[in-house]
């Protein structure tokens, strides 16, 4: 399996002197093809700091950072920017949809980007699978926080990057419209061959991902993930 997504020593401090922060502390990870990888830890523990090291959007002190084999130590800015929109994929608690164009168009503005990524029939899928295919001619402002989400979860999916970072992807989700959604992410990475990882605090979620990786303090530690209950 290749490797998708690797983090290799990375430090991230911030602050200097007596009010530095290491936030990550030396850690090493690789996201490999087909994973789906959830990332836990309490409040401060350095995973929203992971996720936009991972993403590039943010140095690290110290170590590197590669997805889908480019170091993104060695990137331009436009070749960062690039790298970002066709090899990663984000699903954000804030949903992150343009807030004057329908749903519809929000797929469409993706296809608008990159032609080749114009799919009608999987676009369609996607909405009737999450729910939302009624909801295609609505704005934003008229859908409640969980169909917002819905949308945003099938854009990311819609986009087909190497690597998805889900940011708490079900936290405005009910029980079930959560373990449809975690389900759907975890078939994705397996039958498309992509690393998914999503940081997430409800445990309930763990039993459908392969890998579980803890951080507290700023320290990475692999940990079993919980049987799938029958």
């Amino acid at each position: 399996m290749s490797k998708v997504l690797e983090l290799v020593n990375v430090q991230k401090k911030f602050g200097s002197g007596h009010t530095e922060v290491t936030a990550l502390n030396d850690s090493t990870i690789a996201i490999n093809e087909g994973e789906f990888v959830a990332v836990i830890g309490p409040s401060g523990s350095g995973k929203s700091t992971f996720l936009t090291i991972a993403a590039g959007l943010q140095k690290p002190t110290t170590g590197e950072v590669s997805i889908a084999q480019k170091n993104l130590m060695n990137l331009s800015k436009k070749e960062l920017l690039d790298l970002r929109f066709k090899k990663i994929g984000f699903i954000l608690q804030s949903s992150n949809l343009v807030p004057f164009l329908k749903v519809i168009d929000q797929f469409k503005l993706i296809e608008k980007v990159d032609k080749s990524k114009k799919n009608p029939s999987k676009r369609e899928e996607l909405m009737k699978t999450l729910g939302i295919y009624d909801l295609r001619n609505k704005y934003p402002r008229d859908l409640s926080g969980g169909e917002r989400q819905r949308v945003a979860i099938a854009c990311a999916l819609y986009h087909d990057p190497a690597v998805i970072l889900a940011d708490e992807p079900t936290a405005s989700l009910d029980s079930e419209r959560a373990f449809e959604v975690v389900e759907l992410l975890a078939n994705e990475a397996k039958a498309k061959n992509k690393g998914i990882v999503m940081v997430t605090h409800d445990e309930r979620l763990l039993s459908y991902c392969d890998r579980v990786i803890k951080i507290r303090d700023g320290q990475m530690k692999e940990v079993k993930p919980p049987t799938k209950e029958a």
